[in-house]
C-alpha cells in the first residue's frame, strides 16, 4: 500500500528511489478500562451530562489522597496475560508533569521506569486487499501500564473575523481520573494494515474479555502512532500522529505520514522535523507542536501517596481462571473452530448481527457445510435482501435452518431454484410468518423442485420448447445468440428452474448437431 502511495505522491520517484526507504510504525494504544469506579476515587464512571461524576481527588482538591482500585489492577493482569507479558513481584506508580487545563493536578499518576507487565509477545494474522493472501504477525510489547486519564476539551471555534469571536474552549472532567491502561509497542509495523490488524484484534480481545467497551468513537480506545523512515537502513526522525480514534483514521493518517515524509526525504535538502501531529476529518496528519528534544522532561517523580503495588500470586492466578472460563473470542472460535479465513473471522466478529446470525447457523449446520459454502451463500443472501430492500441479516432461528439446509443439498438444487428458496424464505420470515412455513425439506419433496440431471429428460425438454417455439427455433438454428439464450431461458422456466444453466445450453447444443 504505502509502496504505491509513494510512486503515484511524484512523478519523477523511481522504484529504486522508494526501495531505499523503509516505513517503521509503533503503537502506543491507551484502553479505558470499564470499571464501575475510577483508578484513584470511587467516583462512577457511568455516562453522564458533563462535570457530574467527578469526586474531590478528580479536581485535585488539596488534602484529598489517592486509594487505588482493585479491580483495575485485576484488569492490568488479565491484559499481561492475554499479551504474554512478563509480570514483576512489584511495580510503582510516578507522576508525569506537564500542564493541560483538562489536568487538574498539573500532573498524572502512571507507570514508568517499573510498570505491571513488560516484555509481552502478541501474534494475529494481516490481511489487506481481497487477493492478499494473510500472514501471521507477532508484536513485541515493551511495557503494559497503569494510568489516570485527563479530562476532555472540547473546542468550539467562531469563523467570524471580528475582534468580538466567540471562539472558546470547554472541559468536561467526566473523564478525568478514570483508569487507563498504556500499551507501548516496538516499531516493527511496517505498514499501516499491519497496523490496523494488530488493533482490530486487539479490540476485540479485550471486548470479550470485558477489560473494556472498546467503542473507539467514544474514546474507549485511542491510539496514538510513531511514524519513521529508514533511509538506506539509518533511523530517521519520528513523528507522533496523536489520539486517533477509528480504524479507517488510523490507517489513512499513518499512510499520509509515510507520504508525507517520504516527499521531504525524496528532496535532497529535505529534513523531517520532529514533532507532534493531529489528524483532520480527512485523515491527513496536521502539526500540533514541535518537540526540541529527543525526551521531553516530564520531571518523573516517585508519587509520594501511593506504596510500591507488590503483586500477589493470588491475584495472578484469579486473572488466569476468569480468562480460562470466559474463554476463546468469537474471531478465533470463528477462525480456529469454524473454519472460517482470518478476514472473515474479524469481519463477523465486528458484526453483532452478522456474528449471531453466523452462529445460529453454525448451530443448525450439518457437518457437510463448510464455512466458505456459508460466506458464499451469504453474499448472495445480501444482495437478495438488498434488492428486496429487506433486513439483512434475518434474525429467524427458523430461516437460518433453511437456510443450511439449503446449503447442504445445493448440489441437488439449480442456482435459481435456490436463489429462489432464499428469497421467499428470508422475506416470509423477516414478516414473522416463519410460524406458517414448512420445513424447506418437505417443501421442496411437495413441489418436486429438486434438479433434473437425466439428460434424456432435459433433452426431451429441449424438444418441445423448439416444436412451441417454431420461429424462436429457426433463429437458434441460424446461429443467433440472443435467440439462443431466450430459448434456454424459455426451457428454464418451462423445467420450473430444475434444469441448471449450463445443462440447458449443452442441451441445445446436442439438439442442433443431431
Amino acid at each position: 500500500m504505502w509502496r504505491r502511495r509513494f510512486a503515484t505522491s511524484a512523478a519523477t520517484t523511481t522504484v529504486a528511489t522508494v526501495s531505499r526507504f523503509k516505513p517503521v510504525i509503533g503503537l502506543e494504544i491507551h484502553v479505558q478500562l470499564n470499571t464501575r469506579t475510577k483508578l484513584f476515587s470511587r467516583c462512577p464512571t457511568s455516562d453522564a451530562s458533563p462535570n457530574r461524576r467527578v469526586a474531590p481527588f478528580d479536581m485535585a482538591t488539596p488534602g484529598t489522597l489517592p486509594a487505588l482500585n482493585h479491580q483495575c489492577v485485576h484488569r492490568a493482569l488479565k491484559m499481561s496475560r492475554l499479551l504474554k507479558c512478563h509480570v514483576p513481584k512489584w511495580s510503582r506508580f510516578d507522576r508525569k508533569h506537564y500542564f493541560y487545563a483538562d489536568m487538574p493536578a498539573g500532573y498524572q499518576i502512571t507507570q514508568n521506569e517499573y510498570p505491571i507487565a513488560r516484555d509481552g509477545l502478541f501474534g494475529y494474522w494481516v490481511f489487506g486487499e481481497e487477493t492478499d493472501t494473510p500472514y501471521w504477525k507477532e508484536v513485541e510489547i515493551v511495557q503494559l501500564q497503569l494510568e489516570q486519564d485527563s479530562g476532555k476539551t472540547i473546542n468550539i471555534l467562531d469563523s467570524s473575523p471580528s475582534e468580538s469571536s466567540e471562539s472558546r474552549s470547554l472541559i468536561d472532567y467526566n473523564r478525568a481520573g478514570c483508569a487507563l491502561i498504556e500499551i507501548v509497542t516496538s516499531p516493527c509495523f511496517e505498514t499501516a494494515i499491519e497496523a490496523i490488524r494488530f488493533v482490530q484484534t486487539l479490540r476485540l480481545l479485550i471486548i470479550h474479555h470485558n477489560l473494556s467497551d472498546g467503542e473507539l468513537h467514544r474514546g474507549h480506545l485511542r491510539v496514538d502512532a510513531n511514524v519513521s523512515l529508514t533511509v538506506d537502513g539509518k533511523p530517521g526522525t519520528r513523528t507522533e500522529i496523536k489520539n486517533m480514534n477509528s480504524i479507517r483514521t488510523i490507517h489513512t493518517a499513518i499512510n499520509f505520514e509515510i507520504a508525507r515524509q517520504f516527499e521531504i526525504l525524496s528532496n535532497s535538502s529535505g529534513k523531517v522535523i520532529r514533532e507532534t501531529r493531529g489528524v483532520d476529518s480527512e485523515g491527513r496528519t496536521v502539526p500540533m507542536r514541535e518537540k526540541d528534544a529527543e525526551d521531553t522532561d516530564y520531571r518523573f517523580m516517585v508519587e509520594p501517596n501511593l506504596p510500591i503495588l507488590k503483586i500477589r500470586k493470588e491475584w495472578m492466578e484469579g486473572a488466569e481462571r476468569e480468562l480460562e472460563t470466559q474463554g476463546i473470542a468469537d474471531f478465533e472460535w470463528l477462525r480456529d473452530r469454524c473454519g472460517f479465513d482470518p478476514r472473515s473471522s474479524i469481519h463477523i466478529a465486528e458484526e453483532p448481527d452478522l456474528l449471531a446470525f453466523v452462529k445460529r447457523c453454525v448451530r443448525f449446520k450439518d457437518s457437510g457445510v463448510t464455512a466458505d459454502e456459508i460466506l458464499y451463500w451469504m453474499r448472495e443472501l445480501k444482495t437478495i435482501m438488498q434488492r428486496s430492500k429487506g433486513n439483512y441479516p434475518p434474525k429467524s432461528d427458523f430461516f437460518a435452518k433453511q437456510f443450511t439446509t439449503l446449503i447442504h443439498h445445493s448440489g441437488r438444487l439449480t442456482r435459481l431454484r435456490l436463489l429462489d428458496l432464499l428469497r421467499f424464505y428470508a422475506t416470509s420470515s423477516e414478516s414473522e410468518e416463519d410460524v406458517l412455513l414448512e420445513d424447506v425439506m418437505e417443501f421442496i419433496d411437495k413441489n418436486d423442485f429438486w434438479r433434473i440431471n437425466d439428460t434424456e429428460k432435459i433433452d426431451k425438454f429441449v424438444e418441445e420448447s423448439m416444436a412451441k417455439n417454431g420461429k424462436l427455433a429457426e433463429k437458434v438454428r441460424s446461429g443467433h445468440a440472443k435467440s439462443f439464450n431466450k430459448m434456454r431461458n424459455l426451457m428454464i422456466e418451462t423445467s420450473e428452474k430444475r434444469i441448471e444453466l449450463e445443462d440447458a445450453e449443452d442441451a441445445i447444443r446436442r439438439f442442433l448437431q443431431r
